[in-house]
This record gives C-alpha cells, structure tokens and sequence, in this order.
C-alpha cells in the first residue's frame, strides 16, 4: 500500500520508497494501526505524504489484495476437457497468445492421424455419394428439383473465381446425406459429360424459385457464371449470417463454424491438396475430394436454420433479408462486371513518377554529406540519421522502438524549417501511389476482358461498411498524382460514367438519431452545415464566416463522431488545447441533442453490452466497462461511431438495391461498378445517361423517410477522374 507498483499502475504513497516504508512496517502493524497513531511518525516529510494521500495508500493496498467473488459455479462446471481444448484456437490468434497456439499445434504425424480420423468419421456417420452415372445424375437432378431448398458448394482450380474451372459441385438437401459431382479432376477416375450435368442442372440452378443455400455466396456464383452457368434464387448466405450473429472474435469460415456450432471437424484444404503437394483441388482423388466438398455442402444445410434462429431471436431477420441478402446479389453483379483499366495510361503515369522518385534523390544528393550509396527514405533508421546526425534538425519525438520518429507527423513539422523533410514526404507519398498502385494495378487485370475486377467484403468491417479488395479500389486517392491514376479507369464504348454520392451522409444521420433542433433546422433549410457550425462557434454572422472558420466548422463536424479529443483537434488545426476545447465545449452547447444521445448511446451500451445501428446491426463492445480511462474512451468513441457510421453504410446498401432493381427493371445496360463508401460509380449508355443520373439520384435520396433530407450530387464524365469530386 506505500510503495504502489508502476508496472501495474497502483500509485502508492509518491514520495515514500522501500526503505521508508520498510521501517514503518516494522513500526506499524498494519495501514489502520499507521493512521491510528500517526503522530509517532518522526520524519516531518514522510508524515505530510502520508496525510496527504491516504485515499492513495489505502486504495493501492486493496489493488493488491485477492478479491473473493461468488460466481455461482461448481467444480463440475470448471471440469476440463482436453479433446475441446482445440476449440480455443480461434480466441488464442484474436489476443495473439503465441505459445498457447504452438500447443495447439501437432507434429506431422499427429496431423497424418488427424486427417485419416476425421475420414474414417465421415465415411462412418454420413452418406457422402459420388456422382458419375447417368442414373445418380437424374436421381439428384429429381431430389432438388422436389426439395424445398438446397445447400450447393463449388470447387476450382484457382482462388479467383472468374479465372478457375469449374472442379466439382456438392449438393445436399438434407441432413445426413450429400452429394459431390466432380467435372473436370485429372485424376483416372470417371466423371460425366459437361453436357449432360449442364441438362441435368441448369434448369434448377437458374430456378430462382428454388432456394438455394450457400457459404460465401458471391465466390459460387461468380465460379458459376464464369463455367456457363447462373445461379438463382439465394435466400440464405451462412457467412453472412454468421458475421451479423458472432462476436468480433469469432473467425466465421465454415470449418470454425463446424467446429463451435457443430462440433465436427472438417477435413481442410492443407489436408486434402497441400499435405500430399498437389498442384490445385483438381488433382484430388475423387474419394477424397467427396468427403471434403459434400461436407462443406452438408454443413452449410445444417447451420442454415441454425442462424436462421439467432437472426430471429436477436432482431436482425429484416437487416440480412432485406438488406444483406440483396446487397449479395448487387455486388455479385458489380464484381461480375468489372471496370476498364487502361493499362497504357497507368504505364505511362508509373514512367513520370520514377522520373520524379529519380529527381528527388538527385536533389538530396548535396545534403547526404559522406554518405555513400543511395539512402532508402521509407526506412526510419536510414532518414533519422539523414535528418538528426548530418542536418541536426531537432528530434521531435521517439517510436515505439525508442528511436527518433520520422513519421508523417515528424516531417510535416520539420518541413517548416528546413527543405529535406518536404521532400522525403513527397517521396513517399510517390513511392506508395507506384508500389501500391501503378506497379499493382496492372496485375489485376482479367486477361478475358481487360477489366479489373475487385472484391467486395460484407464481413470484413465491424461497422458493416464495405470493403474492397484485390484490389482495393476504395482507396484510390482523390487528389494529387492520384487523381490522374483515376484517368485510367474508362467505361465500355458507348457508355459514360456517373458518379454520385451522398452528401454530408453520417452527419444527417446525426441528425436524425439525435434530433437535435439546431442540426435538424440546418438541413431542412439546406443550410451550408460547416459554416453554420463555424458561426455559432466564432460568433459570427453566417455570411460573415471566413474560410479558415468554416474549415475549423467542418473538421469540428467531421470529427466529433470518431471521439475528437481536445489534444486530437489541437493537433490538426494546430491550435491551442485551450481553444481546441473551447471549440469543442461550444460544438456541444450549440447541438445539445448530440450530446444526449451520444449519452444515451453509451447508456444501453453499457446496459446491454452491444451498440445496435438504426436497422439493428449489433457489434459488442466489452471494453465500455473498462476502468482503464484510455481503453474505456475508445469503446465510447466506437460505439459512438457504430451507430452512425453503420447505419449510413446500410443507407447505402438500400440505395444500391433500389437503383440496381431500377437497372435490371427499366436499363439493363446500365451498371453499378464501383462503390466507395457514400459514392457509387455508375455506367450508362451515353444516349441516356441524363436520365439515368435524374433515376439514381432521385433514388438514392427517397430510399428513407426521415425527419432530415438525404442529398445526393452526381457528376457525369468520360473517365473516373471526370466524375471524382
């Protein structure tokens, strides 16, 4: 209770160390009997700290003590089970426990015995069957043609989809038995005609009238159109199901969904294709490539009402029906269709910037000094002995490593007084457009079409924003060098693009939840919302507001729904703290709803565990009962954050289902390619594109009936950069 311990943040009595507090432990027989007769300590200095901070000594000795919980549990319920020890790996990779997964891990011929266990399981519990005669062939044709709905899974030879052949499909329509049909193996085994699985199938995979169940959805539909196929009628995605329904730790791929709802391992592709080094899925022996593949399609069945059931009980039956599912279907579509790179452009932009990468280093030249061979200015070490040993700028603050930074943040401030640092932030920012852009960019162009094809994640993000992927187009950037990058991207001959996006999006979502008076009033009279913030924080006439204060407006708008902190805004408008709180303080006096409901959010947070967005989505936030202040900040900042970023993400979601269900119904040839966030990027046919801009803005702003108008601006242009805002 006196010496504290730094290392877990109990403070002690500051001013006494061991050797004092070790003799008034030999004095005294414990803190009540210290206080008790605290006259009969003799040094004046140690009696004043111990007065001074009793709250202290006292709370610090309690830190320490073990606590007795009643916790209602018997020595049955703590009983270990070592064969479900495995179960924990999941947990184990999500908090990085390094040596606890090394346990986990088996030697080879652990792993040998493993495999050939989970085999002689399947073939022992379930009917795995092997499609390849014409008789099992109608057979399964007739069951899913009767079947009320059915799982289907696919396999390739490729992890991309729109470049892989179609391996096999399985199939199961009721718990116990699953079919797989294998189509192009190279194995010695026989398999049937293309033709006649094409006969046999396609009728009742493009029946959208026969449900359809899947795990991951898009990736076999995509698998499919790409092989000659389409298939219809999706009502259940298990993944998609699974992310809205788990915990964020929870990893949702089937074989760990087997695994925790289940409780069935699952034979893994590590076990099936890597193990015995074969060269893709197709080279797997047809009895294996069974057991593996007409599982996946048998437990996709079997979990289906599973999360049919938590989705009900939880309250978010509409979000994936109504939102999640259809969404599936929409970027299947935007991936199917993919978007124009000119590939020429982006070679030409990546021989500009090497020249500009080259210039840059030979300016540097005269301030290297001795130093011999070039100097890599994305390595930290290298750049901090540029700038502290040769030029001897003054360090403004260590990495984590105890070095002296030389981050964005460094170099922006020493740019102020010397030219090196400018221009290592320009090399940087050039050396990443190319490396991760113009080198790459190339690469992910399909061969069939001469079109990238990017990938959109409905799980990856906590919020249920979207997410892209290989590559990733959301990050693009939208000024600078690259904005010319977006110049490469053009629609189809014939056709334009249309850019639209929501405006001021989360902030009218703010509005709306919170339905606060002044916010409200200012959207309901198309107000300029910064300017009429900058207003009331610099009390200013509106038409009086200067550009400096509207963009203090603007970052004080933006800002206060991520847990804008007085140091945080003080560091970007390099300001003051002492007026960056003042700003602050305001913001919430002129918007007092916000402040309520941002304290109401946190209440049910903390009531409930979980933050739900305006259409139901939950995300769990264990951190809010956190007693570390920096750590409980950040829950509040996210749950916070969820409410309004998440539901002006499932805003989008709605507004990409109306305009695509307007396409598909009214212009066919128009399309959805991209979608950044509050933006979409559209293809029309040039001879309509005026009415298809009135259409999607005209849908994109009437998909909700809300107390604040949505508002959306729209661009048309000959290429992304046209349209880029």
């Amino acid at each position: 209770g006196l010496v504290g311990d730094t290392s877990d943040n109990i403070p002690g009595v500051p001013g006494i160390g061991k050797k004092t507090a070790t003799d008034l432990v030999q004095q005294f027989d414990s803190l009540e009997d210290l206080y008790a007769r605290l006259d009969e300590v003799k040094k004046a200095g140690t009696k004043k700290a111990l007065e001074e901070n009793k709250d202290k000594a006292f709370l610090s000795r309690d830190l320490f003590l073990l606590q007795y919980y009643a916790y209602n549990r018997s020595a049955d319920d703590l009983a270990f089970d070592a064969s479900r020890w495995k179960y924990a790996r999941p947990l184990f990779e999500e908090l990085n426990f390094k040596s606890l997964i090394a346990e986990l891990g088996t030697a080879v011929q652990d792993a040998a015995r493993s495999f050939e266990q989970k085999v002689q399981y399947l073939r022992d519990t379930y009917q795995l069957i092997t499609v390849t005669t014409p008789e099992q062939l109608t057979a399964l044709a007739h069951e899913l043609k009767t079947s009320s709905g059915f799982a289907v899974d696919t396999e390739g030879d490729s992890l991309n989809p729109l470049l892989s052949d179609l391996v096999g499909i399985s199939l199961c329509t009721k718990p116990g038995v699953a079919y797989y049909v294998p189509l192009t193996h190279t194995t010695s085994s026989a398999q049937l005609p293309r033709e006649l699985i094409d006969e046999a199938f396609k009728p009742i995979f493009e029946n959208e009238h026969i449900p359809k169940y899947l795990h991951h959805t898009k990736f076999d539909q995509l698998m499919f159109s790409s092989n000659g196929m389409e298939l219809r009628g999706v009502t259940f995605d298990t993944l998609i199901a699974a992310n809205l329904v788990t915990r964020d730790w929870q990893r949702i791929n089937l074989k760990e969904l087997s695994s925790t709802y289940l409780e069935e391992e699952m034979l893994t592709f590590q076990e099936v294709v890597k193990q015995f080094k074969l060269p893709n899925f197709a080279h797997t022996e047809l009895d294996i490539a069974t057991l593996y593949s007409a599982f996946d399609a048998h437990q996709t069945l079997r979990l289906m009402p599973l999360f049919q059931k938590m989705l009900e009980t939880e309250g978010m039956e509409d979000l994936f029906t109504k939102i999640e599912m259809p969404l599936s279907q929409v970027l299947y579509r935007m991936e199917k269709e993919g978007i124009l790179l000119d590939v020429g452009l982006i070679k030409q932009l990546n021989v500009h910037i090497t020249s500009e990468l080259e210039t840059i280093l030979a300016k540097l030249e005269p301030f290297m000094g001795e130093h011999t061979g070039p100097i890599n200015l994305n390595s930290p070490k290298q750049v901090g002995e540029l700038l502290f040993e040769k030029l001897k700028l003054p360090p403004k603050k260590k990495s984590s490593k105890g070095a002296y930074s030389t981050d964005q943040e460094v170099l922006t401030e020493l740019a102020k007084i010397h030219p090196v640092p400018g221009m290592i932030i320009t090399y940087r920012e050039l050396f990443k457009l190319k490396s991760t852009y113009l080198d790459a960019l190339p690469t992910y162009v399909n061969p069939h079409d001469g079109k990238i094809h990017t990938s959109y994640s409905q799980t990856s993000v906590a919020t249920g924003r979207l997410a892209s992927s290989d590559p990733n187009l959301q990050n693009i950037p939208a000024s600078g060098y690259g904005l010319e990058i977006r110049t490469a991207f053009k629609p189809q001959a014939g056709h334009v693009f249309i850019a639209a996006d929501y405006s001021q999006i989360e902030l009218r979502v703010l509005a709306h939840l919170s339905q606060d008076r002044n916010l409200l009033n200012a959207f309901l009279h198309g107000h300029d919302i910064h300017a009429e913030t900058a207003a009331r924080l610099f009390d200013t006439p509106l038409d009086q507001v200067t550009h400096e204060q509207r963009q203090i407006g603007k970052r004080i708008n933006f800002s206060i729904l991520y847990g804008l902190t007085p140091y945080g805004l003080s560091q970007d408008l390099d300001i003051s703290f002492k007026d960056a709180k003042l700003y602050i303080d305001k913001y919430f006096a002129q918007y007092p709803a916000v402040s309520r409901w941002m304290d109401e959010v946190i209440e049910q947070t903390k009531e409930k565990g979980y933050v739900q967005t305006f259409w139901g989505r939950r995300r769990y936030i264990p951190a809010i009962y956190e007693k570390n202040r920096a750590l409980y900040e950040e829950a509040r900042r996210v749950a916070i954050n969820t409410v309004a970023q998440g539901t002006a993400a499932e805003i989008m979601k709605l507004g990409m289902i109306a305009v695509d269900k307007h396409f598909t119904q009214n212009h066919p040839q128009a399309r959805i390619l991209l979608q950044i966030h509050d933006e979409l990027l559209v293809s029309a046919p040039h001879e309509v594109s005026s009415e298809i801009e009135s259409l999607v803005k005209d849908t994109l702003e009437s998909v909700v009936s809300w107390s604040v108008p949505l508002v959306a601006s729209t661009r048309i242009g000959a290429n992304w950069k046209d349209v880029s805002k």
